[in-house]
């Protein structure tokens, strides 16, 4: 009986104490779990955080911005038509090489010169009336009285001698008074009758002469006619285009027998020694731009970004209302740029990016905004110190795209976490720099 009690007992026991073994052996593969998460964690802490820093140095910081620029040559004339009517002959093209003087194009003058023969054949008419009014004094005439005149110039002078004889006799007492008044009416009349010879030729001119009204009239004439004349033969002179400098031919689009109106840009002439930039800014922006500022100058080809230097050669002193590529109006000022020398090898009428420069302030603790976050109301930045981390409130001066100087909180040699988002980064935790 004792015997199959203690085979009863034992043959219930595994049965009575399974299902506790079971939970226990889970109780224990927790437990364990645990304390090996417990104990990398604590590894984990107290193993340094590799973190990437930047060591504060003075550098010279920059402010700007950036606008688009159209490139062009340095020196260039645009070439307007003067003459409006048809393009008869076309010499050059564009890329052609020419020399001062060389004829570049004739525009067709055939109406000009129609109304410049007919204002001609005017002209001439009216000098045709003008010399019918005035009619000169006919030769025999004016010698005939010009014959009397001497007549009675020398009977003037021999009643003179006479006179002259008869007053000395008459002082002698050889004649009586009256014969020495005889020669003195005698002389007397000599004389008058060589004044009316004299005004006899002279009224023979005024005779032949027109008034002065006609010849203002016919002065006045010749005047209206010329006056249409000078525009007539300055066109037909400027009808044939000839090149004002040494140069190169382009933004030429014409085609021989096209009508071109007055005034038109035809063609430029350039000169292949340097290149300038012309670009457009906003008109805030252009107040802080000046003339011999430099610029950066960059554009992009398929293979690389080009860089180059260039200087503001002028700012110009109003805005002109532009559409920017979204469609809206703006007020931009625009500024040229000579590109430094030697010259680029760049492509007229492309397009490149300028960077113009607004602020310079030399040896500044800069970082970059990426380091930056808000903390209490202001900013802050992780640093390491004694090789761990903390945060480090700061305050924040003037920035551009990338940077923003530090006015107090970080001094020179400061190591900064450029990454301020790290999951593991915590106060006082221990850092690594990563080289």
């Amino acid at each position: 009986m004792k015997v199959a009690i203690e085979k009863t007992k034992f043959k219930l026991t595994p049965k009575t104490f399974k299902l506790p073994k079971l939970k226990q052996r889970k109780f224990v593969l927790m437990g364990g779990l645990a304390l090996l998460i417990l104990i990398a964690v604590t590894i984990s802490n107290a193993m340094p955080l590799p973190v990437n820093v930047l060591t504060l140095q003075p550098k010279d910081f920059s402010k700007g911005f950036t606008e688009e620029g159209e490139v062009m040559a340095a020196q260039e004339w645009p070439i307007f038509n003067s003459v409006e009517g048809k393009l008869q002959s076309l010499k050059v093209q564009n890329g052609d090489s020419v020399k001062k003087g060389d004829v570049l194009l004739e525009m067709s003058t055939s109406d000009l010169n129609y109304q410049l023969e007919g204002l001609k054949a005017q002209l001439q008419s009216l000098e045709g009336q003008r010399l019918q009014n005035y009619q000169s004094p006919k030769t025999a005439q004016i010698a005939q009285q010009t014959l009397l005149i001497q007549l009675a110039e020398k009977d003037a002078q021999t009643e003179e001698l006479n006179l002259t004889r008869m007053k000395a006799l008459y002082d002698s007492g050889s004649i009586a008074r009256v014969q020495y008044e005889e020669a003195e009416r005698s002389f007397e009349k000599a004389k008058n009758l060589l004044e009316q010879q004299k005004l006899g030729l002279q009224l023979i001119y005024e005779q032949h002469q027109t008034s002065q009204g006609t010849e203002l009239y016919y002065s006045n004439q010749k005047k209206a006619l010329q006056a249409q004349i000078d525009p007539l033969e300055d066109k037909i002179s400027k009808a044939v285009v000839v090149a004002q400098q040494d140069g190169i031919i382009k933004d030429l689009t014409l085609k021989e027998g096209n009508l071109i109106p007055q005034g038109e840009q035809i063609m430029t002439v350039f000169t292949n020694e340097g290149y300038k930039l012309e670009s457009f800014v906003l008109a805030s922006d252009a107040l802080d731009i000046k003339v011999g500022s430099p610029v950066q100058v960059t554009q992009a080809t398929s293979t690389v970004h080009k860089s180059f230097e260039g200087t503001v050669s002028a700012v110009d002193i109003s805005a002109v209302e532009r559409i920017s590529p979204l469609g809206l109006k703006e007020n931009r000022v625009k500024i040229t740029i000579q590109l430094a020398k030697p010259s680029p090898n760049v492509v007229l009428g492309s397009n490149v990016d300028v960077k113009f420069t607004t602020v310079e302030i030399p040896a500044q603790l800069m970082i970059p905004k990426t380091a930056l976050f808000p903390y209490q109301e202001g900013d802050a930045v992780w640093m390491i110190r004694e090789g761990k981390a903390k945060i480090q409130p700061v305050k924040k001066g003037l920035e551009n795209d990338s940077q923003v100087m530090i006015e107090q909180g970080l001094v020179e040699g400061d190591l900064i976490l450029q990454d301020p988002s790290l999951k593991e980064l915590k106060e006082g935790k221990r850092l690594k720099e990563m080289l």
